[in-house]
């Protein structure tokens, strides 16, 4: 239970955090990664949007209401954008800089196991699609 929302807490404090900071210095980060201003903004815009969605599945998981079909959407996307960071990295090798490259990789890395962590941990405290919460 410990490792389930210590998880979750992760997911949404890091990709709040994360996303604030970016939007907050979306310029100073574009130079040093070699982002275009506007691919920044979308990681920051993107980072608020699954912060506030794990956060939401955190307040739901401490009231005991946490369903299966909404952790499963979170390891997907978690999934999804991880390998959509590896193919950013490919799309961006010749623009980006060694940092941003680095940046997108180990962002990649970071959500997919995240995702593993969150399939092995957080999934089996679900409360069961078929059971109703009173």
């Amino acid at each position: 239970m410990k490792q389930a929302r210590f998880l979750l807490t992760l997911d949404s404090a890091g990709a709040l955090i994360v996303g604030l900071f970016i939007l907050l210095f979306f310029s100073i980060i574009s130079n040093l990664t070699g982002w275009k201003e506007s691919f920044t903004r979308m990681e920051g815009f993107a980072n608020l949007i699954y912060g506030s969605y794990s956060g939401t599945l955190l307040l739901l998981f401490g009231r005991g209401q946490l369903r299966r079909i909404f952790v499963l959407a979170l390891i997907t996307a978690n999934s999804l954008w991880g390998l959509q960071c590896f193919v950013q990295v490919w799309r961006l090798q010749e623009e980006a800089t060694h940092f941003g490259i680095a940046v997108l990789l180990l962002e990649g890395i970071y959500l997919l196991v995240l995702a593993y962590f969150e399939a092995k941990f957080v999934l089996p405290q679900c409360v069961s699609n078929l059971s109703r919460v009173s």
